[in-house]
């Protein structure tokens, strides 16, 4: 998956709980500027592995604060997801 793929889907989720598309940046921390509280930062996490196929670790999900720090770690994920044998 391509950069640009993973961004166009993780805004999809974004967009999909109420967010503003103006006010996704990779800058913008989800409770901070997003407006997200923890219940609706698990909520989308637990979407994000849905819409990705992928399992967040329970030490990485309190770590990913940000939009841009989201979308490296699952730049990180599929890229290694990708490279294991089947």
């Amino acid at each position: 998956m391509t950069p640009s793929q993973i961004h166009q889907r993780l805004l999809t989720v974004l967009v999909d709980m109420g967010l503003s598309i103006n006010a996704i940046t990779d800058q913008a921390n989800f409770t901070r500027d997003l407006g997200l509280d923890s219940l609706d930062v698990t909520d989308l996490l637990l979407q994000v592995e849905t819409a990705f196929g992928i399992r967040i670790a329970d030490e990485d999900f309190w770590k990913l604060t940000t939009v841009g720090a989201l979308k490296e770690f699952l730049a990180d994920e599929l890229s290694l997801a990708k490279n294991q044998p089947v």
